[in-house]
Formats: C-alpha cells, structure tokens, sequence
C-alpha cells in the first residue's frame, strides 16, 4: 500500500435520532427521509469542498481537507435538518491521518471519529480536541468542556467538546449513553458542598488595580508605596488626589519590573502619621513615594519626593505648576519620572500609549472611580457608574473610565452590561493601537467567561492577554493571570496541572516578599489539596494563609479561606458543627462587604450543613436564597448544583 494514500482529513459521522423507531413503525417514510437527507446534503457537502466517503445505513461519512470547512458544513446541515421533519442528526468530527483504500477510509483516528459523535446532542455538534484547537481561536465559535471518552484500544488521548454557537444545541450529558473517563475526586452523595463552589466562584487574582497586588521578578527587584496625594486645596477636590494617585499605582505597576504596594491595603493605615521607615516595614517595601496636590482655579500645583528607607535618603524632588488641561501629561511624568529613579528598564513609556483625553471627561473618571473606590452600598456604585457614563459621553476614547465602568458590573454581578463593555472597548483599544490597555481587557473578559463556566474560552482569552504581556514585560499582570488560569485547568479538571501552577505562583510570591499575593496563593492550594482529599497538606496551607490575611486585614480573603476550612471539617473531621461555624463566619463577611457571589455560596455551605444533619427544611431555606442569587447573576453552573441538591434533600423527605 503507498504512503501516497495517507492524507490528514477532518472526519465527519453523523447519524440520525430515532430513526430505529421511525423504521419500524413507517418503513415508507424511513426509506422516503433517507432520499431527502442525500438530495439536501450532497450539495451542500460539495460546497465546502467536502466528500461523501459513503453511507451507513442513516449515518453519513464524509471528509474534509480542513477543519474550517467540515465545520462549517456540518453548522449548515443542522441548519437544513431542522426544516425537514424527523431528520434530528447527530454529528461528531475529528481530525486525524487516514487511509484511503478502494474508495473506503480506515485508521484509528476514523474509529476515535465514530466514537466522538454519540456525544452529539440531537441537534449539536460534538467535536474531539484536535477539532477545538484548530477553531477556538475564531471568536465565532463558542464551546463546552465534556470530559474524555472511553476509548478501548485507541492509543491517542482524546478529549470531547461540544459547539454550543450558531444556535446549536448543547449536549446534556446525562442524556447521553457513552461513558466518559472519570476525572479527579469523586463526590459523594452530600460532598458537593460548598467547596465545588469556591474556585468557581473567586479569582484569587480578579483584577491587579482592585486588589493592589504587584509582583516583583525576584527579591532584588525594587518595590514601592505611593502614598495618596495630600490635598492641600478645598475638600471637594479630595477626588483629584485619590485618582491621580491611583492611576499613578496602576502605570507604574503595568510599565515595569516592579512591586507596588496596592492603595487597599496603604488606606488601612494612618499613614499620614507613620514614618516613612514604619510605611516601609508595614507594606514590606523599599522605596515610599508622597506627593502633595492644590488646585487653584483651573491651575494644579504637584510636588512629590521619593524615600529609600534602605539608605535613608530622599532620591527624587520635583514640584509642577499645569494646567488643569494638562493633568493627565503631568500623571505620565509621574510614572516614568518614579521608574527611572528606581533604575527601572521602562519597556514601553507611557507616552507611547497617550491618547489625548478631553481634560472634563477626565475630571469625571477621577470623580467616579474615588466615588466606587469609597463605596460602602448600590447606590455608590450607581453614582459611579454615573460619573463613569459621563466621563465616557464626553471622551469616548478614555478607555480606563470603560474599564472602570465594567469593572462596577462585575463586581455587582451584572455580567452581561460588563461583557458588552468589554468587548466592544478591547475592540476599541486595538484600534487604537493601546496594548497596555488592550491587556487588561482581554484579562476582564476571560475573568467573566470564567464566571460563566466557559474555561475553555476564559483561557483563550488569558492566552492572548498573557501573550501580550510578555511583549510589554508587564510581569505583574502576566502573573496574576497565570494564576487565574491555574483555576480554569482546575475547573476542566486538570488537578495536577493547575497545583503545579499554583505552586510556581506562591514561590515566586515568596520570593517577591508579597505578602499579600502568598495569603492569597495559600488559601488557593488549601483549596485544591482539600478537594483531592490531601487534607494535612490542606490544613496547613489554610493555617497559614489564615495568619499571614489576619495580618494584613485582608477581609476578603479570610473569609474565602474560612469556607474551604469549614469543608474541611466537614469532609475530613466530621465535626459539622465546626463546619457550620466557619461558613457562618465566612458569610458575615461576605455580606458585610457586600460581594453577591461570596454571600450566595456562603448560604450554599450552610444549607450543605443543614442537609447533612437532617434538618432540611432550614437546607431548603438557604439553598433558596443561594438560587435566588445565581438567578440574578445568571450563573447556569451554580443554578444546576442548587438545583440538584433541592432535588437531593426532596429525595430524602420522600417527597418524591
């Protein structure tokens, strides 16, 4: 046999749904539908540059040269099918080498193609691996992680998708007969307790100018505080302070090779009262930076000093008289003025991402992120957006107010108004040609396709954006979404993939001395090793991650911690009272921050607790109350756990 006839191919089967049945009740209309589905068909086939290897029985084999054109084709006949009665298909793709011998196929990857479509559902598209590598990258396909198949004697590993865009229809696995390879700890009949929650739930690393966290190459690399503009005008300029003061925080961090101490955590401290050697000991940084601010009508009066407490010395002195047009210049200066006093190789200045910002929008931005940065309820967030909407009607290419903007959705769990900002402003930056704010962009949409259980396309983005970063040398932002990716291979169940990133990532915190990113790293591991029953590895890093958040008031994540804790007493020590302790705890705090999503999967663990021990008329009352959220939030993956634990506690009150 030559080589010749070897070819790589796309391989297509489809099969048609209840057509056993439709035989042995009309063998007429059987026969009749069989016709229709080759006169429809072989066209259509044909325009795609396809060939019909041959027909089984219902089923069709068919060939392509690409993976764009068998897929493609086989969106369009499910297309066509859905105007003819009874002609519901199945359809599985893979691509693979084949054989081609008197006008028939064989190979092992044609068996691994047959073995792909029963994963189809009536009316969808399922596809291996091979055939989502090739396509995830075109924004316009969509898919869904199904698992690996059982696949006796196929020496290859092959993992299923399904396409759920072009308005096909997803495959519900419990519909399907094929098996699927089991993947990780498997639950038992109450663990899907809050703990299958917490990953899905928290990025550990959101978002770097929200949780301030900045991390440096090694321990040599400088690290930082600036210190909030003091305002020395009228107290209803305090907004202009707080914002040049962010947005100064936030380029440094982006431009270099460089610590930054996160504005959260330096607004913790009275640090107008604090020695810059106290500053530096408190938020574990080398460098302090403090400016002053007056406004004076429409003219600014800047002044700021930098502090090396290593050598107890001033190192920069600078005063500015601008313009009130010119504050966004005077910002800019601010950044690459504190980079190249610290000796920092400025990979790309911030000058060559300027694009001139009308001065009144700009005015509007600072107000509105000082007003959602202050936030203590809703309706501050609404007055941000406000401000926000304002800024962006004036100046339509101030992207940070548009990022701004989303980031109040996300955080209220508005995540469609957040994707819609999202896309269409990453759009906008590319335009622009602003790189190291299309970065960002692209980092917030795969944080909300991660929110939405879509782990396959949060990467892609998380790829894209971490691609961009190693261009730009912005390492902070490259890390913190490494680390987010760790969480989605962990969602796909790819345990010891994502460990070992999480691993990686807390040395490197170590190393950095961040405390902040090595509480966070902490919590994240004590998770992961809890799920796979590694429960004094577990302890440990919860122990430790609970010290180092105490220490630094880090409220947010001690009560992510204290939820993965309760688990762990409930499924390693069976103390359920202990368990219901912690999450009880742990909610306090979500709603006394008011996080929407914390809250929701706090009432998840207690109705967990409650189920357990028996009482489940209170279950039922806090898994309502969790339902109620993720309705509100859209959330499909946590709507489909609460439901099926409401199903669970039913069962157990014979309420059949």
């Amino acid at each position: 046999m030559s080589d010749s006839r070897r070819k790589l191919a796309a391989i297509v089967f489809t099969d048609i749904v209840g057509f056993t049945k439709l035989t042995a009740k009309d063998q007429s209309k059987a026969s009749s539908l069989l016709k229709k589905q080759r006169e429809l068909f072989r066209p259509i086939i044909g325009s795609f540059n396809g060939q019909l290897i041959k027909e089984m029985g219902d089923g069709l084999l068919l060939t392509f040269d690409t993976v764009t054109d068998a897929v493609n084709c086989c969106i369009k006949l499910q297309e066509t099918s859905k105007q003819i009665d009874d002609l519901d298909l199945r359809i599985g793709i893979h691509q693979g080498e084949i054989l081609v011998e008197d006008n028939d196929i064989i190979g092992d990857d044609v068996n691994v193609a047959a073995r792909i479509e029963p994963f189809s559902a009536p009316g969808g598209i399922a596809i291996s691996s091979k055939v989502h590598d090739a396509i995830i990258r075109e924004e316009e396909f969509e898919t869904k992680y199904l698992g690996k198949p059982k696949l006796k004697g196929v020496g290859q590993k092959v993992e299923v998708y399904c396409l759920t865009s072009h308005g096909l229809k997803e495959t519900i696995l419990s519909d399907v007969s094929a098996k699927l390879e089991p993947e990780g700890y498997q639950w038992n009949f109450y663990s899907l307790s809050g703990a299958a929650l917490t990953t899905i739930g928290i990025l550990f690393w959101i978002n770097l100018s929200f949780l301030g966290i900045g991390v440096s190459d090694t321990f040599k690399v400088p690290s930082i505080a600036v210190l909030p503009f003091d305002n020395k005008g009228d107290s209803k300029d305090d907004f202009y302070a707080y914002g040049i003061s962010s947005d100064l925080i936030t380029a440094v961090t982006k431009a270099g090779l460089i610590r930054v101490a996160g504005l959260n955590d330096i607004e913790k401290l009275e640090y107008n009262k604090m020695s810059y050697d106290q500053l530096s000991d408190k938020l574990f940084v080398r460098y302090v930076a403090k400016g002053t601010l007056w406004k004076m009508d429409t003219i600014f009066q800047l002044s700021m000093e930098i502090f090396d407490t290593e050598h107890s010395k001033v190192v920069y002195n600078e005063r500015w008289q601008t313009h009130w047009k010119d504050l966004t210049i005077i910002k800019d200066d601010l950044s690459d003025n504190i980079l190249n006093t610290l000796k920092i190789e400025i990979l790309e200045s911030s000058k060559d991402n300027i694009v001139d910002s009308d001065p009144e929008a700009y005015e509007y931005y600072l107000r509105g992120k000082h007003k959602y940065g202050k936030s203590q309820n809703l309706d501050d967030i609404e007055i941000a957006r406000g401000l926000l909407r304002k800024a962006i009607t004036m100046d339509e290419n101030l992207l940070d107010a548009k990022l701004s903007l989303g980031d109040t959705y996300i955080a209220t769990g508005d995540y469609k108004q957040a994707m819609d900002i999202f896309t269409s402003s990453l759009n906008q930056a590319q335009d622009l040609g602003q790189k190291r704010t299309t970065d960002r962009f692209l980092n917030q949409i795969g944080i909300l396709y991660y929110y939405q259980g879509k782990a396959d396309s949060a990467l892609y983005y998380w790829n894209k954006a971490v691609e961009l970063c190693t261009e730009l040398g912005n390492k902070n932002l490259e890390m913190g979404i490494t680390a987010n990716m760790g969480n989605a291979y962990w969602n796909k169940g790819e345990y010891g993939r994502a460990i070992e990133i999480h691993e990686k990532a807390l040395e490197y915190s170590e190393l950095s001395e961040n405390k902040v990113a090595i509480g966070i790293g902490l919590s994240n591991l004590g998770y992961m090793y809890q799920v796979i029953r590694e429960f004094e590895k577990s302890i440990n890093y919860l122990e430790r991650s609970i010290a180092i958040n105490e220490e630094l008031d880090h409220k947010v994540m001690v009560g992510h911690t204290l939820k993965i804790f309760a688990d762990v007493f409930a499924n390693y020590k069976g103390d359920l009272d202990r368990a219901h302790e912690y999450y009880s705890k742990s909610l306090s705090i979500s709603q006394e921050m008011g996080h929407k999503r914390s809250t929701g999967i706090g009432y998840y663990g207690i109705g967990d607790m409650y189920a357990r021990q028996g009482n489940y008329i209170q279950a039922l009352d806090y898994f309502d109350r969790y339902l109620k959220i993720v309705n509100e939030m859209d959330d499909k993956g946590g709507k489909a756990k609460c439901l099926n634990m409401i199903g669970l506690v039913y069962y157990e009150m014979n309420e059949f």
